[in-house]
């Protein structure tokens, strides 16, 4: 879309981390140089706190890049839903090891085996949690177990535990006491300043390519931080967003007006899946400075920045924990209406009004079900609390080994993965959007769940007027292949992936397990004929588009036709 206007080679903001992008501040690099730190030290257990968003994902995978295959040996655990014996199986199957042993004690002395040998070669081998707020004391006292195999001078494995702020929460429970006191090296990752925001949004450009196609003017860098509070993640959905305003209004220079209109839509798509939590200092911090400033600059934005402000309702009490302890903060939500009657005609009107009459919690039940179904897992029969896309709907769909993975594009660029996946609906001035299963397609047709007017089907031209343009493809990775591989890394899993690019017609090479050119060139191959930016070192979407390759397993497609009502 805005990428060709603005002269990008691909998009600079994505939310898909990719390791060409990583721009460690001055905090990511302290981080990194801490967990190197704990662990050539050998120091046991490492914990790295941080809030959603702030870059803990960009410090591992960077940390893991850093460990070469001559003295370390890594394993890198996203999925913490697991068992006792699960989490062992797959850390032995990380490591390459037998994890199809039926009980702990087998899979542990395989693994104390392991790092017994790689120990007497003088390897250091370690072992990272991601998300780690979500295990279980139980599975936390399994690792101090594991912990426990140990020569008499040396710890035969390094633990890097991270997670969220709740995660400290967790170690601080009286019997998880011991693990507690064991962990050595302890960092908290905090966002980025004002000067870190600016340098990290040109980072991304210029890795993207830009040739001084656009540019971001001094108040809009202003506010995108305020707004931001210094998170790559929501930096780079807010830089996303003001790029495609802008491109819409074929304006070069990205103003703090389309920062204002980004921020108002990005409210509205996320009322209703959860409240934009932002403290009372920046508020006043924010209609002081933003609307005084660019009122002085003499641009009508600064009118524009006090009208959007004066728009948030009345605060109510909350509380938000952003370093551990509990803090009140402000709730900031937007009162801007997406249906326009002039621009929408009265059928889709209906169908917008027909979707926003359900109960969200039972629309969202629902679209679970039906993609578990498809999917031949088990549905949910009984929840309570509330069911929120993407968090809640992610979390269960981890515990049936499915991936749920967050697609910006338009619907068909959605179809194309053919996977089933969920569409995210405009929502109204006082209710955000629900989340519909898509779960087949036909030629001009797509069946859903809930269904709407008492059907399943709906044509995909009404799905697109609806439609926001984000998705989230719903998938497994059977063959455990990892998102990020280096160029010429060896493993099994890789073995998987060339299979699948094999089944593709884009791979004729030999299935080595090898990351080699022509792997790595078919990987991209296989990118541009599904529409995606290349990345050499794979990523969440190739592997979910890949996945109806895997034909020894049953794997839903689109294209199979249902029934409708």
């Amino acid at each position: 879309m805005y990428t060709t206007y603005y002269g990008f080679n691909e998009k600079p903001f994505t939310l898909t981390p990719n390791p060409r992008f990583i721009y460690l501040s001055k905090n990511h690099k302290e981080a990194f140089a801490h967990l190197l730190y704990g662990i050539n030290n050998h120091y046991g257990f490492i914990e790295l706190i941080g809030e959603v968003g702030t870059g803990k994902t960009t410090v591992l995978r960077t940390l893991l890049g850093q460990l070469n295959d001559d003295n370390y040996r890594s394993a890198f655990i996203f999925n913490p839903y697991l068992t006792g014996v699960e989490l062992l199986r797959s850390i032995n199957h990380e490591f390459g090891l037998n994890a199809e042993k039926k009980y702990s004690n087998e899979l542990l002395e395989e693994l104390n085996n392991f790092l017994l040998k790689e120990n007497a070669r003088g390897v250091t081998v370690v072992l990272v949690i991601d998300e780690a707020q979500n295990l279980s004391p139980q599975i936390l006292e399994q690792l101090r177990l594991i912990s426990n195999l140990e020569t008499e001078n040396d710890k035969l494995i390094q633990i890097v535990l991270a997670g969220q702020p709740e995660l400290s929460a967790l170690l601080n429970l009286p019997e998880l006491r011991q693990l507690n006191q064991r962990i050595a090296v302890r960092y908290r990752l905090h966002s980025m300043s004002m000067d870190e925001t600016h340098s990290y949004i040109r980072h991304r450009m210029m890795v993207a390519g830009e040739t001084g196609g656009v540019s971001f003017s001094r108040s809009a860098l202003k506010l995108i931080h305020l707004y931001s509070r210094g998170l790559p993640r929501l930096i780079n959905n807010l830089c996303d967003r003001a790029l495609l305003v802008g491109y819409g209004d074929e304006r070069r220079c990205v103003t703090a007006s389309t920062v204002l209109r980004a921020i108002k839509e990005l409210l509205t798509v996320h009322q209703g899946k959860r409240l934009l939590f932002v403290s009372s200092g920046l508020i006043c911090v924010a209609i002081t400075c933003i609307a005084l400033t660019l009122y002085a600059s003499g641009r009508k934005a600064g009118t524009r920045a006090m009208d959007f402000f004066r728009s948030i309702p009345s605060p109510v009490t909350a509380t938000y924990t952003s370093t551990g302890t509990r803090v009140p903060v402000q709730t900031l939500k937007s009162e801007i209406a997406v249906i326009d009657p002039q621009k929408w005609d009265k059928h889709i009107l209906l169908l917008q009004q027909e979707i926003l009459s359900y109960e969200q919690n039972d629309v969202h039940l629902l679209a679970f079900n039906a993609i578990a179904d498809k999917w031949r897992v088990r549905p949910i029969t009984i929840f309570s609390g509330k069911f929120t896309v993407p968090d809640m709907f992610s979390r269960l769909a981890a515990k049936r080994n499915l991936r749920v993975t967050a697609f910006r594009g338009t619907l068909d660029e959605a179809i194309r993965f053919d996977v089933p996946f969920l569409v995210l609906t405009r929502g109204s001035d006082n209710v955000g959007g629900y989340y519909l299963a898509v779960t087949s397609i036909t030629e001009n047709s797509v069946s859903i769940s809930p269904s709407l007017f008492d059907s399943s089907t709906i044509s995909k031209s009404d799905l697109n007027a609806i439609s926001t343009g984000t998705f989230y493809l719903v998938w497994q990775n059977y063959g455990q292949i990892p998102e990020i591989i280096k160029l010429g890394e060896t493993r099994y899993e890789i073995s998987a992936l060339q299979r699948l690019l094999q089944k593709s017609g884009l791979y004729s090479g030999s299935i080595d397990g090898t990351y080699s050119t022509v792997t790595a060139k078919a990987v991209n191959a296989f990118q541009r004929s599904i529409g995606i930016s290349l990345d050499e070192t794979v990523g969440e979407l190739t592997l979910a588009a890949l996945t109806k390759y895997n034909t020894n397993q049953k794997v839903p497609s689109l294209s199979a036709v249902e029934s409708t009502k």
